[in-house]
């Protein structure tokens, strides 16, 4: 297959691009930079409203997984501006692209976060959940909502994406190394839900979108179950050989310190994928047997 990944540079776009090259895909990589066919990377300038052209020759499937990273820092005015235009313009830029260029492009593959449902705090998630109404709810939505105008001829899918379990970076890599040290600890009263979406599970349901195995539609790839973030906090120092000895970091510090942002930290999402759970597309069963697979 040939396929396009918008954000190929960030992590789970780095390790989908070594999954699927490992099984012979032709697999291009827009960038800021200059286009350079020999590492198939290819210049793509969203303030211009551009795509080297080149970077579609041969390619079916367009991935977007493009956007800055939404944790680190508080929100201010331009941060939030930042976050939304690294994800909106992209979006519309390779929709209009799609609409008004001759491809032969037939799937588009749209990254997107349990963010979209907003706080939820028990109540289960389900792909049929309607859409939250926080900043991270709204910018969920705003960044899908360009690949809705896609030519129909194009198939679309959305993948509401969960905590990504990866020992090469993310969630697990800061809060295993903190573990190690017998320093990590949970936020808040700890009783928040949260999914996780694990780097194996992930690549393998691209794999089969790709090769249509599965219909095109929205999906919530998370694992089976959901959990407490007490549990995964555990879970990682378990995994690590160690323990949790400090107790959990106030919930009112966090919004102190981060103010809006802390919402990343506090929010609920007790997320599910019926939809993954009926196609038996789940490979572990359950958080402990996910995090001993990294």
């Amino acid at each position: 297959m040939g396929i396009i990944i918008a954000g190929g540079s960030g992590l789970i776009g780095s390790e989908l691009t070594k999954y699927l090259r490992a099984r012979g895909h032709q697999v291009h990589i827009l960038t800021r930079g200059a286009t350079n066919e020999s590492k198939f990377l290819y210049n793509w300038d969203i303030a211009k409203d551009y795509i080297d052209p080149k970077a579609f020759d041969g390619i079916t499937t367009v991935i977007n997984l493009a956007g800055s990273l939404i944790i680190g820092g508080r929100w201010t005015t331009k941060r939030k501006k930042d976050l939304t235009s690294s994800r909106v313009d992209s979006s519309q830029l390779l929709t209009h692209y799609l609409n008004s260029h001759s491809t032969k492009v037939t799937q588009y593959i749209q990254g997107s976060a349990m963010g979209y449902y907003g706080d939820c705090k028990d109540t289960v998630i389900t792909e049929a959940t309607p859409a939250g109404d926080d900043f991270m709810a709204h910018l969920c939505v705003a960044w899908e909502k360009p690949s809705l105008e896609l030519n129909p001829s194009i198939e679309r899918s959305v993948i509401r994406i969960g905590l990504y379990l990866s020992r090469n970076g993310g969630v697990y890599k800061s809060l295993g190394l903190l573990a190690k040290f017998y320093a990590a600890s949970a936020f808040g009263d700890g009783k928040m839900w949260a999914n996780y979406t694990h780097r194996d599970e992930l690549n393998e349901f691209i794999v089969a979108l790709i090769k249509k195995e599965i219909p095109a539609d929205v999906y919530n790839v998370v694992g089976e179950n959901a959990f407490m973030m007490d549990d995964f906090i555990s879970g990682i120092a378990k995994n690590e050989n160690r323990s949790v000895i400090l107790p959990h970091i106030p919930a009112f510090l966090l919004k102190w310190i981060l103010g809006e942002a802390s919402a990343t930290l506090l929010n609920s999402y007790r997320i599910t994928s019926p939809k993954m759970a009926q196609l038996k597309l789940h490979k572990y069963h359950n958080l402990n047997d996910a995090l001993n697979a990294l």
